[in-house]
């Protein structure tokens, strides 16, 4: 709904949704108000006030009823007040007719002030159980919801008498759900929570135990107070695309508040939904599905092979196995290769000593080849089988009109791995070891055709899998090569000749893998999306075998092994985020990553309230998380009052010429006092070192006392820089006399212009986010004696929350206002001054408060020459989104930029608001008209739901050829979709 322009009203029949009144400021005398609400039965509207008055320890209640005199609204005085309330007052809940008057809810009591002229009296009931409501819903005018900062759901009953009088209040606890920032009762009992600090929730009341019960969750990430980015590694001496694309970066953040709080491990993909479990079953070496019925719609049969024997699982229309002792002539008591449906009714088995051509309907075996070579690897399409016989040599069968030889060929090297297209049956497919190279091989001639070399043949970099597949619609077939190394090339595969070309690598993991074609243009984890090939994780770990399976109880299905457990699984249509939580109850403060022993250090902060005397207690924790489990291994609790701040997993020195990861540690004990202007400030503070052991237990090496909190850490080379409540310092680890006890000594210290609230490294340069005075670049050197010093900063008020460094001459900076802002130094420049100052080079409005910056370090060489976006970093904020912020290619720059202005001319967002206007760079003391030199990602692919005419309008300026883009309609819709990769 917008605002009504100043003008003649228009008259709104019922039902039809009218505009606003222009609206009329009012002036309070209240200062400190903590609640208001609008009473119910009253004649004029009537405004309940909860407000904190002179005396600091109370609260205080006003009411006003709002009179209008032409345009202008007045507040003047009512009836019901109340000067001395609980100081920790904080909810007003109106009550209904005919009960009306209003409940203030406290942390420690309950009052109810009746409506004037009731005859009710004011009630005051004290709570049980001290606690800080944050949110209350009405289920009906007696029964009220309340729930509070920690999870706990409460049941507010108003008791009455005969003449629908209050004469009682009970709270009583009925469940735990996530902290409520908002509480709506639906019907029947269901109850939805909102909340900003974890999942909201779907709950169900009942007056039986469990008298609340969660239905369903809704996941939230909010808020987010520090991740990492993991598994994005980059393999081999190819020239790589970029690799933050789907699913090749998992991000691993620390989410929630209160109880809520814990580990979220984040990762966009492609998602298996188990239907049914077989249970566990090992050394499975393959997995096929066939059919009794050649001519049937659906797989009723699954073949699972194991070293010495091969059994067989027959599914019926309800979904019931049964295990089959022989079926249709079957080798069972060898390893199968390969079983498949052939046409003509005729099923094909290859065991390592025979090849055997079965009729499906009578099941008799119409021909068997005994071979005197061991077959070690075999591929078939329904016309030609091929087999890798003694390791280094291929030999083609026909299977199309009977078993027969028809072609064989030896090989100087040993084969690694060979492949038969189903939709290219003229060519195979055939990997060398030593050598590492692919060849394409005619059939059933096995000329070569085409042969491309990989890499130097190392155990790591060899062909483990190789297929030909039509994984883009309109398009030429792609050669899809899997190394030993976890590296995955591609290749166009020019359908007339078989040469290849558009070479590219992309590493997918650190292991090998293996290909297996499913219907549906999807490739493991490669498959179509607008024309281009999708790189994407699955959420099933440690896969070693997949088959497609199309049965009629399972449709559309495949068979999975991972971890040793067989079962069948849906394939998601579409890419989806999939998150792994573990819940800790403690709000997470801070993680870093031991990539090697791929452990997660975290800092957490776990609060309780004392029920004797009401007050909060926070108690702070070092714990270490296991990757592959996700899981805690180990904790460490610190001292009373003392609260964690930083925490980084660093090379630090052992004493005996070695290095070895340790975590540091920086926390701040919480102030017994108040400071005279009113400030809470931590005056002490401590430095830690954990050793990790072998048996994975967490062990203090070293602690220094400092006089302040440490707020972030971080490694510039050997040493440490911390940031302090006034000062960036510098601190050695050394042993003093060989493996003795360690010792943490100061070096050097830089005086902030406020206070540093956050530090990024890069080499020796430092960034400083500071409280009030925005970024600033120091840099530390180490001779002739240590020493930091400020080369740039900025001369503008920019209250910073998060910073990083970009390169050694650029700095990323997020302030409170919800602004992101790049800052560069020119170390050229000819004055001094200028030398000395970061200029702004983009800003952008991204409303929401960024907690943290992370960078992103990808090498030029790692980029392939083509990319349009090159990664920079990664963005968290306290509303649980996550942002890439990424450099476009310079070439591209100037188009995406004007795209982006022409596109803000034609798209009407919800609520007519101008994307300029959102997105332009606004502070108290500086507002822009748009945003500089940022370009929104997700409003450019709004490019692609435009219509043909309005996006042919859109390329050629929207009416001023001076805006025209330099690029057609579909070049432009083929930039925008190739962004879409970065999802």
């Amino acid at each position: 709904m917008k605002a009504e322009k100043k003008g003649r009203r228009k008259t709104t029949s019922k039902g039809e949704i009218g505009n606003l009144d222009e609206h009329s400021t009012i002036r309070m005398k209240e200062l400190m108000i903590i609640d208001i609400a609008f009473l119910y039965g009253t004649d004029v509207p009537v405004l309940a006030v909860l407000h904190r008055g002179g005396k600091p320890d109370t609260a205080q209640l006003s009411t006003y009823k709002v009179t209008k005199s032409g345009t202008a609204c007045e507040l003047q005085e009512w009836e019901i007040k109340s000067s001395s309330l609980e100081a920790a007052a904080k909810v007003l809940i109106p009550l209904p007719e005919p009960l009306g008057g209003v409940l203030v809810v406290g942390e420690q009591m309950v009052i109810y002030l009746p409506a004037p002229g009731e005859h009710s009296q004011a009630i005051k009931r004290p709570l049980v159980e001290p606690t800080v409501f944050q949110a209350w819903g009405m289920v009906d005018r007696q029964r009220y919801l309340l729930g509070d900062e920690v999870g706990k759901l409460r049941m507010l009953f108003l008791e009455l008498d005969a003449d629908d009088k209050i004469v009682d209040i009970k709270v009583e606890t009925i469940g735990e759900t996530s902290t409520a920032n908002t509480l709506i009762y639906l019907d029947n009992g269901h109850v939805f929570i909102g909340s900003q600090l974890g999942d909201s929730q779907l709950v169900k009341l009942s007056p039986h135990e469990p008298k609340c019960q969660v239905i369903q969750s809704f996941t939230s990430l909010a808020p987010i107070f520090d991740f990492q980015v993991v598994g994005a590694t980059h393999s081999g001496t190819e020239v790589q695309q970029n690799q933050y694309t789907s699913g090749q970066t998992k991000i691993v953040s620390g989410c929630g508040g209160f109880s809520t709080g814990g580990l979220r491990s984040m990762r966009t993909g492609v998602g298996l939904k188990d239907s049914a479990i077989f249970g566990d079953m090992d050394g499975v070496r393959g997995l096929w599905a066939v059919k009794t019925e050649a001519a049937s719609e659906f797989d009723d049969i699954l073949v699972v092979s194991f070293i010495d024997e091969t059994r067989l699982f027959r599914f019926d229309p309800d979904g019931d196995v049964e295990e089959l002792n022989n079926f249709k002539g079957f080798c069972l008591d060898e390893e199968t290769l390969i079983a498949i449906v052939l046409t003509g009714e005729k099923l094909l088995q290859v065991t390592p000593a025979r090849i055997m051509l079965i009729d499906a309907e009578g099941g008799t075996v119409l021909s068997e080849i005994t071979t005197a070579s061991k077959i070690t690897a075999a591929s078939a399409n329904r016309e030609r089988l091929v087999c890798n016989v003694e390791n280094n040599s291929i030999v083609v069968y026909d299977v199309l009109h009977e078993l027969k030889e028809i072609k064989s060929r030896k090989f100087e090297y040993e084969i690694a791995c060979v492949y038969v297209s189903p939709t290219f049956p003229e060519i195979c497919t055939v990997g060398f070891w030593t050598v590492a190279a692919v060849s394409l091989l005619s059939l059933p001639g096995l000329e070569t055709l085409t042969e491309v070399s990989l890499g130097g043949g190392t155990a790591g970099s060899i062909p483990r899998s190789a297929v030909v597949a039509q994984v883009l619609e309109n398009q030429p077939p792609n050669l899809l090569v899997a190394m030993g190394d976890g590296t995955l090339y591609t290749f166009t595969v020019n359908d007339k000749n078989y040469k290849l070309s558009q070479k590219k690598a992309i590493a997918l993991g650190t292991q090998a893998f293996y290909f297996q074609v499913i219907p549906g243009g999807m490739i493991l984890l490669i498959y179509s999306d607008d024309g281009r090939l999708v790189y994407s994780a699955v959420n099933a770990e440690n896969v070693t075998n997949l088959t497609p399976f199309h049965a009629q109880a399972f449709p559309s299905s495949v068979v999975v092994l991972a971890d040793g457990e067989l079962k069948i699984s849906n394939v998601d249509p579409a890419r989806n985020i999939h998150v792994k939580t573990l819940s800790i109850g403690d709000v997470v403060r801070r993680v870093t990553y031991w990539r090697e022993r791929q452990t997660y250090g975290i800092i957490t902060i776990h609060s309780s309230i004392e029920v004797s005397t009401g007050e909060e207690r926070y108690t702070s924790y070092v714990r270490v998380v296991d990757d592959v489990e996700f899981a805690v291994v180990d904790s460490y609790e610190l001292r009373e009052w003392e609260l964690v701040e930083s925490i980084l997993c660093a090379q630090l020195d052992n004493g005996d010429g070695t290095k070895s990861q340790k975590f540091l540690v920086g926390t701040g004990f919480q102030p017994g006092f108040e400071d005279d202007d009113g400030d809470l400030e931590c005056k002490e503070g401590r430095m830690l070192v954990f050793e990790f052991s072998e048996d994975r237990k967490l062990k203090l090496v070293a602690e220094l006392k400092v006089k302040s909190a440490i707020k972030a850490i971080d490694m510039v080379g050997d040493q440490i820089v911390v940031a302090l409540n006034k000062t960036v310092d510098i601190y050695s680890y050394t042993y003093p006399i060989t493996l003795t006890k360690p010792e943490l000594s100061k070096l050097t210290s830089y005086r902030c212009h406020s206070e540093p609230i956050d530090l990024g490294v890069l080499g020796n340069m430092i960034s400083v986010g500071d409280l009030m005075k925005g970024p600033y670049i120091i840099e530390y050197t180490s001779f002739p004696s240590p020493k930091l010093t400020e080369v740039a900063r900025t001369y503008q008020t920019l209250w910073s929350t998060a910073v990083d460094m970009m390169d050694k001459d650029t700095v990323i900076n997020a302030d409170a206002e919800g602004n992101l802002s790049i800052w560069q130094r020119d170390d050229d420049a000819l004055l001094v001054a200028d030398q000395k100052r970061l200029r702004l080079i983009a800003d952008m409005r991204i409303g929401e408060m960024i907690n943290r910056i992370r960078r992103v370090d990808v090498q030029p060489l790692h980029m392939a020459h083509d990319s349009l976006l090159q990664p920079a970093a990664y963005i968290s904020t306290v509303e649980g989104s996550i942002y890439l912020l990424a450099k476009i290619s310079e070439p591209k720059t100037q188009l995406l930029l004007q795209l982006q202005t022409n596109l803000a001319k034609v798209v009407v967002s919800v609520g007519e608001l101008e994307f300029n206007r959102w997105r332009s760079f606004s502070t108290p003391t500086r507002v822009s008209e748009e945003p500089y030199r940022f370009v929104d990602g997700d409003f450019l692919e709004k490019f692609l739901t435009l219509s043909e005419d309005v996006a042919e309008k859109v390329c050629r300026g929207v009416g001023n050829d001076i805006y025209a883009l330099s690029a057609s309609v579909e070049e432009v819709r083929s930039l925008v979709e190739s962004l879409k990769t970065f999802h």
